[in-house]
């Protein structure tokens, strides 16, 4: 329980965390010797994430199951963000790529639809941006086994080993990235629940410790001595089923211990709430320097700036012509909680 509050409370602070990681990796900075690894192991910003989603997803769920304002709730969050930035990334990315009118229509469905990663689409924005809506759809199937099973740890169990070998049943396939994401997103649904073990605060730390070193350790051994087994056997994610949730906690605890600087969280806290957009902005930003072949750091220390900065300015404005849309039809303010 104390776990869970801790992640609860300073939630905006760990997608802050997530969000510059994530932004970091996207750079061709090098760090020199092994401090390297953190700008390498950045994608596990996507795992703090999911983790952080399933959570989310757990306590909008248990507040109310009912599938039509789950997902109208999930799409407010996510489309007046979305879409927008598409529309103008096919706009002007499309017209360039010489597509066949098939290859458009299924290009321009995928990607609005977002089944383009799943369904091999010839160019999607993103992948990440395209799987959430397939996370969205798992969580009530996740969340109805685990609530109405007489024994939640076995139904968990089960539905680890089920979505552990769903992303198996994709080795070596673009859609592993996605797949094998699944169980990070389950154990994040598991943490927002209530347990009996969760009492035992000690054993619970340690445990969260053991995973977190345990996985780490065996993605830091896949990455000196294996690309096979990160790139084809999913090495690269799935250790991060063990470390996100521990890093999780792990963060939220330090930033209850330095409580009382809260107020110099700030920027780190609209960086979390902006995240989604920054995430959104960076990814455009990121393939345009890849396309411009950028190598100075200086270069892509502008990318990294100008991703933040203009991402917190798109938040800011969906958000504002979001109220503003509500105020016209006299609709509530949504909430998200992931």
């Amino acid at each position: 329980m104390a776990h869970r509050q801790w992640v609860s409370r300073y939630r905006e602070e760990l997608k802050g965390v997530a969000i510059l990681w994530i932004v970091f990796f996207h750079t061709r900075l090098v760090l020199p010797g092994q401090w390297d690894l953190l700008r390498a192991f950045g994608y596990g910003g996507v795992d703090i994430f999911l983790f952080l989603m399933g959570m989310g997803l757990q306590r909008s769920l248990s507040k109310s199951a009912e599938l039509g304002g789950y997902l109208k709730r999930r799409l407010a969050r996510v489309l007046p963000a979305y879409l927008p930035v598409l529309l103008a990334w096919l706009a002007l990315t499309y017209p360039t790529l010489g597509f066949s009118p098939v290859q458009a229509l299924r290009g321009v469905a995928g990607n609005l639809f977002m089944v383009g990663y799943w369904l091999d689409a010839p160019k999607v924005y993103n992948w990440y941006a395209n799987a959430q809506f397939l996370y969205f759809l798992a969580a009530p199937v996740f969340f109805a086994l685990l609530t109405r099973a007489k024994k939640p740890l076995r139904a968990l169990t089960g539905l680890l080993v089920v979505s552990v070998g769903v992303g198996a049943a994709v080795i070596g396939q673009p859609q592993m990235m996605g797949l094998s994401r699944l169980p990070i997103l389950l154990l994040g649904m598991a943490f927002g629940m209530d347990w009996k073990v969760s009492e035992k605060r000690g054993l619970v730390r340690a445990g969260y410790i053991a995973a977190a070193a345990a996985g780490l350790a065996v993605l830091v051994w896949c990455f000196g001595h294996s690309a096979v087994l990160l790139n084809d056997f999913g090495m690269y994610w799935y250790p991060f089923a063990l470390i996100a949730p521990g890093l999780c906690v792990g963060l939220a605890y330090l930033f209850g211990k330095a409580g009382k600087a809260r107020a110099w969280f700030a920027p780190l806290r609209l960086a979390g709430e902006s995240s989604f957009e920054i995430y959104l902005v960076n990814i455009w930003l990121y393939e345009l320097g890849k396309q411009w072949q950028l190598t100075d750091a200086w270069a892509w220390l502008c990318v990294m700036a100008a991703s933040l900065a203009l991402g917190v300015l798109y938040h800011l404005l969906v958000k504002a012509c979001v109220r503003a849309w509500q105020a016209r039809r006299g609709a509530p303010a949504a909430h998200a909680d992931a």
